[in-house]
């Protein structure tokens, strides 16, 4: 079994993921311009609750996409590690590991 890698695939696969999660985050900062603001519902919307069932899902939506924005993030932040650590693994530190015919030590 041989491992491949490319340092570039997994440079750039982060910061695909980097912008997917700016992306997310923009998003987020949108419906804050709702929070809180159920009350424009109008009064029967009041009685009836919807009022605060908006303010509720629109703090549950904002809360899901923080976390979103962090795994994301996470996600890219891993990327750049293996990537790092990949680079840093040469055919030196390799035999290190491996028989001359390839086989684990």
């Amino acid at each position: 079994m041989t491992l491949q890698a490319s340092i570039e695939d997994l440079l750039e696969a982060a910061a695909g993921w980097d912008g997917v999660s700016d992306e997310v985050s923009t998003a987020s900062l949108e419906l804050w311009t709702g929070s809180g603001q159920g009350h424009q519902f109008g009064w029967f919307a009041q009685r009836a609750g919807i009022d605060s069932e908006h303010n509720q899902f629109i703090t549950s939506m904002i809360s899901a996409m923080s976390n979103g924005v962090y795994q994301l993030h996470c996600m890219a932040e891993a990327l750049r590690h293996t990537a790092k650590d990949f680079g840093a693994t040469d055919v030196s530190v390799a035999d290190e590991f491996h028989n001359p015919d390839g086989t684990p030590t």
